[in-house]
């Protein structure tokens, strides 16, 4: 197997020599660039790209693009490039925006660094690397995404929607055909599904998980 190419960028010179003194020594690691800024990587990414990306989250002193804007634009760019992101931060909101963002690879600076060859091996091999105490992290982030999703029938949404624009029950009565009655226990099973005290508190919660959109 060929040596794949990697790049460094990190706005602490230490941290870039101590990455470089772990991985110099491996046959299989090519080092191809080191840069201190999102924007100097962007510059060098327009002559050669690497496979694989070491990338500091901290990144942005300066008004200089932060790590999370760094990746965001490498991967328009370049969507074939492996990013890992090297960070300090180990809460989910971190972790769930570089996830979204189309990190593969999530690593904790507090970790030895002799585990950043091995986490290159699996980004590798794998396509995606996460730090067992960041793995973690996102379990947890998942159980409790499904924790609090809340379940609507089709009739309830339909309602729930008609709430949401202004409707009286009369005219989601007439709208969706049926009776004043069944519109009101489908509102009361709304409420209760959301723990919601009346129907504007029913709509900001709704909003609030993301099950109602402003137009």
């Amino acid at each position: 197997m060929k040596p794949f190419k990697l790049s460094i960028v990190d706005d602490h010179p230490p941290i870039i020599d101590g990455l470089i003194s772990v991985l110099e020594d491996h046959e299989d690691i090519q080092i191809l660039q080191t840069a201190n800024s999102g924007e100097s990587m962007l510059s060098a990414l327009v002559g050669e790209q690497p496979d694989v990306i070491i990338l500091d989250y901290s990144l942005g002193k300066g008004g200089l693009m932060n790590g999370l804007e760094t990746a965001r634009e490498i991967k328009r760019r370049y969507p074939e490039i492996v990013i890992l992101m090297l960070t300090m931060h180990d809460n989910a909101e971190h972790i769930v925006s570089c996830v979204e963002a189309g990190v593969e690879g999530y690593m904790l600076k507090s970790e030895s660094s002799f585990d950043i060859y091995a986490a290159l091996v699996e980004l590798r091999t794998r396509g995606s690397y996460f730090s067992p105490s960041i793995a973690s992290q996102l379990v947890r982030n998942i159980r409790n995404l499904q924790e609090d999703k809340i379940v609507l029938t089709e009739r309830e949404r339909d309602v729930l929607e008609s709430l949401f624009v202004g409707m009286s029950t009369k005219e989601i009565a007439e709208k969706l055909c049926i009776s004043h009655n069944t519109v009101e226990t489908h509102r009361k099973n709304l409420l209760s599904k959301f723990e919601a005290k009346n129907s504007l508190h029913l709509i900001y919660l709704a909003l609030e998980k993301g099950m109602l959109r402003l137009k």
